[in-house]
């Protein structure tokens, strides 16, 4: 349908630029392509009032157009008001070519830079260095040579010299009258393994621990032996009597001479060539572990979700153009990321691994946006390109593009830079360190926008422009469909938001802590097989320990109160049958116990040196017990145990004062720190959340300077994370690693289509009623708020094909949240929009008849 309009009859009249005129009749809004035929000499252009892209026709100067047309979208270089964006814009689009040369000789430049980036393993990279455990474990492991304990199990059918029906249990064969030693067998096959043990680099030899030495070098009395097999049971001789293990101690990684995978790889090969089956565990190899799937799945997840984004694209729009420039604005801001944080001696965590993936989905909503906006005024041009032989002006198209889309690309990523910034208050390095990276990367992708979207817009003699997406039509219709709910029913819309959100906000008082580390990997991968083996049949795998100071010469008396402490610690864990706990006090105790606990522990260094060395340090006079503690366990034991046992030590000391210390004695350990670790996650998750809240509120105010907007702004965002955690908690879901930042980065992401969609809002507010401005923003805005959410989803859904449970929880659970998103920005805003928007002349102005000739 045209719709033709002549202004006075005489005269040649100008044809103006066909452009899609914004109809406005009996209070609905129509879009038409159309034609609008003035004359010169009756409505100059200096007739009009413009706001942006938006003009009103003055009624003083030509009241028939005024009645006849309220609003008129501005044709392309047409004059108007002149903002100071224009004027960058029309610059980096004259320059666009050499601003895209530029963009990728600086990518290019940083490839080989950007490979360099390392890798930070250490699990104690999680803690800054005042951290009071990782003082502990540091000094520990100047005491005693370390706490990275590696565990290689497997199961003997005869492991101990019975004759006859092998007993079921170490119980039963302690029973058996016999000087009880290892079959020749076994301890054959256990020296030959530990000799080759040994012979790795990164293991400390003189450490190794396995149980035919150490029942040899015991006395000949079988009170003895029977003591020192209780005493190893549940590390190096199974409940079973049967499973038996070689405990690896090894040594710290700056003084090995190969990697610590190495170390891990090669102690693997020689378990594996072993006939039986062989169980590898220890915290050192689920650290690895970890470390090397978030790495792997880290590359992998990144090409597969640029991939799969890339498909989206080419479904969507069907032209190789549109594609190319949001993979390229990806692949250029992940390498001239990576390349800084290199040349600034940064190192990428467990944490920070997710920023290929990250810098994706961000840069590829923010080119969906730019993307449709383009899309929309192109299509404004069609009659005009299907009438004349004129190509369209491509240059003014993308100065236009760029001049509207400017100032919601800039606040989108200053938003998503607070989101990642709030992270700044944890207590947790790789976090805050990720923090800065995402808010580096952030940044180069805005830089990044500006580089290559004016040559990609504005570039070349035949640019096709995107194409519709398939079931657009069926988008459309939802959306007005929902534009319509929220204008006919405001309160029962209001109502079912405001009961969704009071259902799920209790559930966020109900969440629970994963301290179970194991609980990170899946269950069928090969260390969590391993650990059940090894705790199943052995004893804990976790450890930790207390650690305190000894008088210059040890004494009867010292060591008897040492003992009393063991016991009380026993007594305390009597009911807890996955915690062992080991003291030097054992062997001191040992039959025959006439000699006292010094004569006794004596004559123990002089049989078993590296045995004693392990509990006690008498060059620097620190002594230490061991405490076992199973790794797969519930959260809340774990927090149980340590607590208990910090509470009894602490007691236990205060209330000696003789026993001079140089430091609170304390638990810690592996055990403890990665305990503490989702712990400390937790406390920062709600501080996080609560900057991120803040921040931007301030960011929304200052963009709209308006108080209001950045109050109502935060409602839609806030609304799907408290959805989601809301859900997790009433669900029972633990806290991990992966959701422990779901908050504020989720705030940081969904947060950019509320800017798009406000700024739709108000720049049709202009010339517009609240109710035809928010069909405008809902139809425009609407549509690449779904298109970028989607396209977000798509990429955080990759991330559940990890192996790395984190990854899963994290990729799962964000999408959720953009999908809340999707209802917080078109159901929730659009209804505080229009509840709080001041009313204006424009929203009770008579509606205007439109006169409309086939």
């Amino acid at each position: 349908m045209m719709l033709k309009r002549d202004i006075a009859s005489q005269s040649e009249p100008l044809k103006v630029p066909v452009v899609p005129i914004l109809l406005i009749s009996q209070g609905q809004m129509h879009h038409a392509h159309s034609e609008l035929r003035l004359r010169i000499s009756t409505v100059p252009a200096d007739h009009f009032d413009f706001e942006g892209r938006c003009c009103r026709v003055r009624s003083s100067e030509s009241p028939c157009i005024a009645r006849t047309f309220r609003h008129v979208v501005v044709p392309l270089g047409w004059a108007g008001s002149v903002t100071p964006s224009v004027h960058v814009m029309k610059t980096l689009v004259r320059l666009r070519n050499y601003l895209l040369i530029a963009a990728v000789t600086a990518v290019v430049v940083s490839i080989p830079i950007s490979g360099r980036l390392k890798f930070d393993q250490r699990i104690e990279s999680f803690f800054a260095n005042d951290n009071p455990d990782i003082r502990i474990l540091q000094r520990s492991r100047q005491d005693f040579g370390g706490d990275e304990y590696v565990v290689v199990a497997w199961t003997e059918d005869r492991l101990l010299n019975i004759d006859g029906e092998y007993p079921r249990s170490l119980a039963a064969a302690l029973e058996v009258d016999v000087l009880h030693r290892v079959a020749d067998d076994a301890a054959k096959r256990i020296r030959d393994v530990t000799k080759e043990l040994n012979q790795i680099p990164g293991v400390n030899a003189a450490k190794t621990q396995q149980l035919p030495d150490l029942l040899d070098a015991a006395l000949r009395l079988k009170s003895n032996r029977r003591a020192v097999l209780r005493l190893f049971e549940g590390t190096l001789i199974g409940r079973d009597g049967r499973t038996t293990s070689i405990v690896l101690e090894l040594v710290p990684e700056a003084e090995s001479r190969i990697s610590r995978a190495d170390t891990l790889a090669r102690i693997r090969e020689v378990a594996e060539s072993m006939p039986a089956d062989v169980a590898v565990a220890g915290e050192p190899v689920q650290v690895f572990d970890m470390f090397r799937l978030v790495e792997e799945d880290g590359q992998i997840l990144f090409l597969v979700s640029l991939v799969i984004l890339s498909t989206v694209l080419v479904a969507m729009f069907s032209s190789l153009r549109w594609v190319l420039a949001p993979v390229g604005l990806v692949l250029g801001s992940v390498v001239a990321t990576r390349a800084i944080l290199y040349l600034v001696g940064a190192q990428l965590s467990m944490v920070s691994s997710m920023l290929n993936s990250l810098v994706t989905v961000i840069g590829i909503a923010t080119c969906m946006h730019v993307i449709v906006h383009y899309r929309e005024l192109r299509r404004g041009l069609s009659l005009q390109i299907g009438e004349s032989e004129q190509a369209p002006d491509f240059p003014a198209v993308a100065q236009q593009t760029l001049s509207e889309m400017a100032a919601p690309i800039f606040w989108t990523c200053v938003t998503t830079a607070v989101g990642f910034g709030s992270l700044l208050v944890s207590q947790i390095t790789p976090v805050r360190s990720f923090s800065v990276m995402m808010c580096l990367a952030t940044g180069v992708v805005l830089l990044g926008c500006f580089c290559i979207f004016p040559a990609t817009l504005g570039s070349g003699s035949r640019l096709t422009p995107p194409a519709s997406v398939p079931m657009e039509r069926w988008l459309d219709r939802a959306l007005q469909l929902t534009c319509r709910v929220v204008e006919q029913k405001p309160r029962l819309t209001g109502l079912i938001c405001v009961t969704l959100f009071a259902v799920a906000l209790p559930g966020v008082f109900r969440l629970t802590i994963e301290t179970d580390f194991s609980k990170n990997f899946k269950e069928s991968s090969s260390i969590i097989q391993s650990l059940r083996f090894v705790e199943s049949r052995l004893g804990g795998a976790g450890s930790w320990e207390v650690s305190f100071d000894t008088p210059e010469n040890l004494t009867d008396d010292f060591l008897n109160v040492i003992k009393e402490l063991t016991e009380e610690l026993r007594e305390l864990t009597t009911a807890d049958d996955s915690i062992r706990i080991l003291s030097l006090t054992d062997v001191s105790s040992l039959p025959p116990r006439f000699l006292g606990p010094v004569k006794t522990l004596e004559k123990a260094t002089r049989k078993q040196p590296r045995l004693i060395e392990s509990f006690y340090n008498q060059k620097n006079r620190r002594m230490r017990i061991v405490l076992r503690s199973a790794e797969q366990q519930p959260s809340k034991n774990k927090v149980a145990q340590i607590s208990k046992i910090r509470t009894c030590v602490r007691e236990f000391f205060t209330g000696r004062p003789e026993l001079l210390q140089t430091s609170q004695p304390a638990a810690s350990g592996m055990f403890v720190l990665l305990a503490e670790l989702i712990q400390s996650l937790l406390t920062d998750q709600l501080r996080a959340f609560i900057v991120a809240t803040a921040g931007i509120l301030a960011c929304m105010t200052l963009a709209f300077r308006s108080l209001r907007i950045g109050l109502i702004s935060l409602l839609p965002n806030v609304f799907p994370v408290a959805m989601v955690m809301g859900g997790l908690g009433w669900i029972g879901m633990p806290v991990n690693i992966g959701t422990a930042m779901i908050t504020s980065v989720s705030m940081g992401l969904t947060v950019d289509s509320t800017i798009h969609y406000i700024t739709a809002f108000e720049r049709a507010r202009r010339t517009n009623s609240i109710t035809e401005a928010l069909h405008i923003a809902h139809s425009g805005a609407g549509r690449a708020v779904v298109f970028a959410s989607l396209a977000l989803v798509a990429g955080f859904m990759v991330l559940t094909a990890s192996r790395f449970v984190p990854l899963v929880y994290f990729g799962a659970l964000l999408s959720v949240s953009m999908i809340g998103g999707i209802f917080g920005d078109l159901v929730l805003l659009p209804l505080l929009l229009r509840w709080t928007t001041p009313v204006s002349s424009r929203d009770i102005a008579a509606p205007v008849e439109i006169q409309q000739i086939n």
